[in-house]
């Protein structure tokens, strides 16, 4: 007989992503070592964001009906209802705000490659979205209430975002305070919107798209690598 999945072992399947996402991430410097051209932060960014989802798709396969979104519902076509335009324009106008406060007028970043940069924020999107998302928020609704998934899945998407600025210390002796918490607020923020997201429309799309168009625009309006 196949055992039920507590939200215990979801907890803790998602401190094994955190964990190995401190292991696999540039922060550490890997692309530089193994993919030596100007490129070579993109292209280690995929290959790394796809060994690390893998296990998050696998138990998403393996686990449907402890899912609150069974995997076919999970990732159906995007749905643009009301919610996700309003989500979107309010992205677009908040990158916009962003951009004449730090620029002081008009500006686009043409430092970064616009294709390769469309594709690392998709490829973010999606394996952030799936591993928190679609599979912890997801499984740890079906037995908690709410708000309470919500409040979980999203003080852990919180502590991945850490990992990184931890490892820049350990490497350089420096910590960048001011970064951490302005990650921590915006990646909170971020964890509840998807969440709702998810749950309003029944499709882990939503949340990849919007979460794609933040990243993409934060990069290309404001600046950022």
């Amino acid at each position: 007989m196949k055992r039920e999945i507590t939200s215990r072992g979801v907890v803790i399947s998602l401190l094994g992503f955190i964990l190995l996402w401190m292991v696999v991430t540039d922060a550490w410097g890997y692309s530089s070592y193994l993919f030596p051209s100007d490129n070579g932060t993109y292209f280690y960014g995929y290959i790394s964001r796809f060994f690390w989802v893998l296990p998050a798709l696998f138990l998403i396969a393996t686990n449907d009906k402890c899912l609150l979104l069974h995997r076919k519902e999970l990732f159906s076509r995007p749905r643009f209802n009301c919610q996700f335009i309003v989500v979107l324009l309010v992205i677009l106008l908040y990158c916009l705000i962003s951009m004449l406060v730090v620029h002081k007028k008009l500006w686009i970043n043409q430092e970064v490659p616009f294709l390769l940069t469309v594709m690392r924020y998709f490829v973010v999107g999606c394996v952030e979205e799936i591993v928190f998302r679609g599979w912890g928020y997801n499984t740890l609704a079906k037995t908690l209430p709410n708000r309470k998934a919500v409040a979980i899945s999203t003080l852990l998407f919180v502590l991945l975002h850490w990992s990184a600025f931890f490892i820049k210390l350990f490497r350089f002796g420096t910590f960048d305070y001011a970064g951490i918490l302005v990650q921590s607020f915006s990646t909170l923020l971020w964890g509840i919107l998807t969440c709702w997201l998810l749950k309003n429309s029944r499709t882990l799309w939503n949340p990849i798209l919007a979460h794609f168009v933040y990243d993409f625009l934060l990069t290309i309006l404001i600046g950022g690598n």
